[in-house]
């Protein structure tokens, strides 16, 4: 699936000088332009629980921001920054053995380029030197095409398949590319009580970085989403979510309809002023037996039960963003910050609520080889906020804190929610092995280990028995291996443990995650 943006580098004054292919491909290392942007691939998350695991796809627009800047290349010229939208496939519920289904998702990647003013594909090159193919410079003008296969499915949502691609345009001064276009298209379809389509999930997205001569950016999209497990398992940090025989006790089927744009103006150096605007139609479907049924029997006027009837949405954003990071992809040094405010209001049950947050993330390199990375979160809303937006935090980007590989690793999607959300994310990353080529390609393995750790609150209060009576952080620790493709795209695999887990995965509480980029 599709999913989260990705920024620029600071590009600095021109100079005419020689320039290796590693300064050509990481401008902040060089000073010299951006780094090239990525396209991310096709998200999967699976869990493991001694058996088999299903799959659901999801593209999640609510993506990591991320951004940067450089200096003026000519006189007069702007500031110019990327965004990639994040695709992910999520998957949610185990089932027994005795179903014994094998679910799969093959995520395969074609590229090509070319120079001039058609598109023009390039076979793969010969299997050639490392030392030689890996330091190749990168033409400036050129397009470049990608796209990956979806294939799953389960005995939930049937068969699954499906395509993303992205279509960039690259030229000289438009940092980081001309233009990019997006496209996903996944639905999965099952022969139960006839031929029906189960689950889909499709995005359009146009991002145009080069506005107002670089001075400002445009990130407008349309996506369409059904998702038939989403995960509520009620309000607070003490919410127990014991296992049960119902398979749809954690579960609701949600369907949204959504148009975003998003906006950026450079005001100087490493400082961004943002802004957006979000139209969403939400669907959303209480199973029977259900948690969120319950809770919408028991107190129906409480915010557990907000949002559950159809309705439309509607949401501005706004703030600022600093930027000193060295490179948008495997970042060494630097800072990212994110600090906004915004407002949503809905034609249902009077949803009105306000949000604020901060997302400050930190890079520091331990030797050549080793970077430590950090990120804290701290997500506020009040008002009348709809259940499932009690999940998320971040203003410009929402994201699903408490659980999934967004968050908290391990803990599954969903399973905290509340009006406060605070997340800390501790990485060591690491890049021991050299660059090396394979049919012409550039790629680069590495590795990440990881502790990350949060709670929520339901409510403005220290102690409420749906929060509990300690600190209770929720957490999972583990690690994975990356593989940097070229040098936008980049592909991890993690594995997480944390008790939490044991709502979905009694047996063996872990989760695995298949995903594109690093977390932040």
């Amino acid at each position: 699936m599709l999913r989260t943006p990705k920024q620029n580098n600071e590009r600095g004054p021109t100079v005419k000088s020689p320039r290796t292919s590693d300064q050509r491909l990481n401008p902040k290392a060089s000073g010299h332009g951006r780094a090239l942007p990525t396209f991310e691939a096709a998200k999967v998350r699976v869990r493991l629980a001694g058996c088999a695991s299903s799959y659901a796809p999801f593209f999640s627009d609510r993506c990591h921001v991320r951004s940067a800047r450089r200096g003026d290349h000519h006189a007069g010229a702007g500031k110019k920054e990327a965004h990639v939208a994040k695709r992910s496939i999520r998957s949610r519920r185990p089932f027994g053995p005795a179903w014994a289904v094998l679910s799969s998702v093959l995520v395969l990647a074609t590229s090509a380029a070319a120079q001039g003013p058609a598109p023009v594909a390039i076979a793969p090159a010969p299997l050639s030197k490392p030392d030689a193919s890996a330091n190749a410079p990168l033409n400036p003008e050129r397009y470049e095409l990608a796209g990956f296969p979806i294939v799953g499915g389960n005995t939930d949502i049937g068969v699954q398949f499906g395509a993303a691609a992205t279509f960039t345009r690259f030229h000289d001064d438009a940092f980081p590319y001309d233009w990019n276009i997006d496209l996903l298209l996944s639905a999965s379809v099952k022969d139960d009580a006839g031929l029906r389509l189960v689950q889909q999930s499709h995005v359009l997205r146009l991002d145009a970085p080069d506005v107002w001569s670089g001075r400002a950016r445009l990130d407008t999209r349309a996506s369409y989403q059904r998702t038939i497990d989403a995960g509520y398992y009620g309000i607070g940090n003490a919410i127990p979510a014991p296992v049960s025989s119902n398979t749809r006790r954690y579960q609701y089927l949600q369907e949204e309809a959504r148009v975003r744009n998003f906006s950026r103006l450079h005001l100087q150096h490493g400082l961004d002023l943002a802004a957006g605007v979000d139209l969403r139609y939400e669907v959303p479907q209480v199973y029977a037996g259900s948690k969120l049924a319950d809770d919408r029997m028991a107190a129906p006027r409480q915010m557990s039960a907000l949002g559950v009837d159809n309705g439309l949405l509607a949401g501005v954003a706004g703030g600022i963003m600093i930027d000193t990071r060295d490179s948008e992809f495997v970042t060494r040094r630097g800072i990212f910050y994110q600090i906004g405010v915004g407002a949503t209001v809905g034609s249902m049950d009077r949803v009105a609520y306000g949000n604020a947050s901060c997302v400050l993330s930190h890079y520091a390199p331990l030797g050549p080889d080793l970077v430590f990375a950090s990120r804290f979160v701290a997500a506020f809303q009040f008002g009348r906020v709809p259940f499932y937006d009690l999940a998320q935090g971040g203003t410009f980007e929402a994201q699903y804190l408490l659980g999934g590989e967004s968050g908290i690793r391990g803990v599954p999607q969903g399973r905290y929610a509340g009006l406060v959300k605070t997340v800390a994310n501790l990485e060591i990353r690491g890049t021991p092995f050299p660059r090396f080529t394979i049919l012409g390609q550039r790629l680069r393995v590495g590795t990440t280990t990881f502790l990350d750790a949060g709670r929520v609150w339901a409510r403005y209060s220290v102690i409420s028995s749906a929060d509990g009576t300690s600190l209770n952080l929720k957490y999972g620790i583990g690690g994975g291996v990356f593989l940097q493709w070229g040098e936008a795209a980049i592909f991890r695999i993690e594995a997480a443990y944390s008790p939490d887990a044991v709502s979905e995965n009694p047996q063996l509480p872990v989760g695995i995650y298949v995903s594109d980029g690093l977390m932040f």
